[in-house]
């Protein structure tokens, strides 16, 4: 080992966003994939962390669970056959969309 101290490249951060989209322009079709699941996977990982967080606050701190992230639509599914159809729409049914065409000869 010598007494001189090495020299340190800083090193270069990588867009992933930028690999993504340079991997596809050049069809690389594997390496596009791999990024795209290391990007979607970052981004779960996070969204996991802040519920892991939002929980432990609401938890151990008694803090109140904010109503916005926990909205949720609710389905009726009773009252989808008495749905009305608009003034001048059409109900869709497979019959009346199929038209017969002839090919010539």
């Amino acid at each position: 080992m010598s007494d001189e101290a090495e020299v340190m490249e800083p090193e270069v951060e990588v867009n992933p966003m930028q690999t993504f989209v340079d991997d596809i322009l050049t069809k690389n079709f594997a390496g596009a994939q791999t990024t795209f699941n290391d990007l979607l996977g970052a981004k779960l990982n996070d969204a996991l962390d802040a519920e892991k967080v939002a929980l432990a606050n609401q938890v151990y701190n008694g803090a109140d669970a904010l109503e916005d992230d926990e909205e949720q639509l609710e389905l009726n599914l009773d009252q989808e056959d008495e749905e009305e159809v608009e003034d001048g729409a059409e109900e869709y049914t497979p019959d009346t969309d199929e038209e017969e065409t002839e090919v010539e000869d």
